[in-house]
């Protein structure tokens, strides 16, 4: 039986209407195949190492018209009646072209690369960076990676020295092993999350879709091979785990396991371990919860010893993690409001200051962080299965964009999530869909990010959408409550202005004073 990405029209001439004009499947496949085909032509005229010459704006042209091409074709497909089968059919025929082409968007695999030297030659990817070997290939790595130590865990790590192992310093097999390693991640993520759809009322359809042939995972999966994809996997896995398994101590341990595993690429995995929690209906209250939250965080911190002591890496990601912290791009919402208000001291006459409130913002961006965190793991405790997947969801898109610094990559797990929930729908889904094609061109063929060419402008937009959102939240606060709980509390709750207890009392008292003309009044 075929399922669809969006409800089917009904039947009639609503139905004929809504067919009568839109492009076959086989046809979206073939534009966004043509698209693809741009796309690696123009790795190779405006890719990494390609030079700046003549032919740099011709890549660039194959870029911009390969990418639109395949992101009309893939939103063309969130209405077309296909299988899930049939749908990562023509993700794998749009990836061929770009598995054969070098890198495109970013240049982190040869820095994945040449850890993996680093760590083939025994020395330690935590003190060393790639300079320090010296590379082979160290111009192909971004200045900033070339003396930076690893900031990923243990299990990368292991993965980036088997492909290098195996490599045996052939460069191109050491970037396909790294990029099938993604692709393996975005295939379990896919297969966990259709599974895991079933329980949250999500479309496995929806899941490939989304998370797994979108413009986002192709171009930074297959052609970048970016570890969030593993990750990606893991979270998702551990997920299921948690809503699957018969046993609660089995739920726990195996979705620990997985959390852990995840950990150990990268530490912002940590974030869902609250969700995993809230979707097991024993342990909502008291004792159970907690109990079921100890043997969760046992097995994963257990994970993550485990894989740093078994490679042999220890924990020295916690001290060389932060590495980008100096990057200051308008991609994270913080630090571009950060910048807005940078900008606006240096027209006051006070450039020493920029630095200052970039630091401010994203001190503030925490905190947002923090409370985001802190209500939607609130409303999965309430809310069930159906709540705290995508729950888990949005805390790590909230990771990713209210951190100090914001990478298109970073927000494939918290994707993987939502592409598996019924959540969002509507304006919200819509956003969600279009934001994740849109973050493509936020990088040009040879890794250049565009977000150092628009500071400004993104810079303004950040603080804009910051009023928005803060403008919305506080309109939401009276009546939002309600909205979180289950229907039987919500009829409970108030629907007039909120009253302090103690103050209505007393006010009682008086009248009642006041009425008896001043005689004690009796309780």
């Amino acid at each position: 039986m075929r399922e669809r990405l969006s409800p089917a029209p009904s039947r009639g001439r609503l139905s004929s209407a809504w067919l009568r004009g839109r492009p076959s499947s086989a046809r979206l496949r073939g534009v966004g195949l043509l698209g693809s085909v741009l796309m690696a032509a123009s790795a190779q005229l405006a890719g990494p190492g390609a030079g700046r010459g003549a032919g740099w704006a011709v890549g660039i042209g194959l870029w911009l018209a390969g990418a639109g091409g395949l992101a009309a074709a893939w939103w063309r497909l969130r209405q077309a009646d296909v299988t899930p089968g049939w749908l990562l059919g023509t993700g794998a025929l749009w990836a061929v072209p770009l598995l054969l082409a070098p890198p495109l968007g970013s240049t982190d695999v040869y820095a994945y690369a040449c850890q993996g030297e680093i760590v083939r030659a025994g020395l330690d990817p935590y003190a060393v960076g790639p300079a320090g070997l010296p590379c082979r290939w160290l111009e192909s790595v971004s200045p900033m990676w070339r003396d930076a130590p690893a900031p990923y865990g243990s299990l990368w790590l292991a993965v980036e020295g088997f492909a290098a192992s195996v490599a045996d310093g052939v460069l191109p097999l050491a970037v396909t092993l790294l990029r099938l390693v993604a692709v393996a991640g975005v295939l379990l993520a896919t297969a966990a999350g259709a599974r895991l759809a079933r329980h949250c009322g999500g479309n496995p359809a929806r899941v490939v879709w989304l998370g797994a042939i979108g413009p986002l995972p192709l171009v930074h999966v297959v052609s970048g091979a970016h570890n969030d994809a593993f990750l990606a996997g893991l979270v998702v896995l551990g997920l299921l785990a948690a809503v699957e398994l018969r046993t609660v101590v089995g739920r726990m341990a195996v979705a620990g396991a997985a959390f852990g595993a995840a950990a150990s690429v990268k530490a912002t995995a940590l974030v869902v371990l609250p969700f995993a929690v809230a979707v097991v209906p024993w342990a909502r209250t008291g004792r159970r919860q907690v109990a079921a939250g100890a043997v969760l965080a046992g097995a994963t911190l257990g994970t993550v010893l485990l894989l740093a002591g078994v490679t042999g890496y220890g924990l020295g990601f916690v001290r060389s993690w932060p590495a980008t912290a100096g990057n200051v791009q308008w991609p994270s919402i913080p630090t571009g409001v950060g910048m807005a208000v940078g900008y606006a001291l240096r027209a006051a006459g006070h450039p020493e200051a920029f630095g200052g409130a970039v630091e401010t913002a994203r001190l503030a961006g925490l905190l947002a962080l923090g409370t985001v965190l802190l209500l939607a793991w609130r409303r999965a405790m309430l809310g069930g299965v159906a709540a705290a997947v995508p729950g888990a969801g949005v805390a790590l898109l909230a990771t990713a964009l209210l951190g100090p610094v914001c990478y298109p990559w970073y927000v494939l797990a918290g994707i993987a999530v939502l592409a598996a929930t019924r959540t969002p729908r509507g304006r919200l889904g819509t956003v969600l869909d279009a934001g994740s094609a849109g973050l493509v061109f936020l990088t040009l063929p040879d890794s250049l990010g565009l977000a150092t060419k628009t500071k400004v402008p993104g810079a303004l937009f950040d603080l804009a959408l910051s009023g928005w959102l803060l403008t919305r939240w506080a309109r939401w606060l009276p009546t939002g409550r309600a909205r979180w709980l289950p229907t039987g509390r919500a009829r409970q709750l108030p629907t007039g202005p909120a009253r302090w207890p103690l103050v209505d009392r007393v006010r009682r008292l008086l009248a009642r004073r006041a009425r008896s003309g001043g005689r004690p009044v009796s309780r």
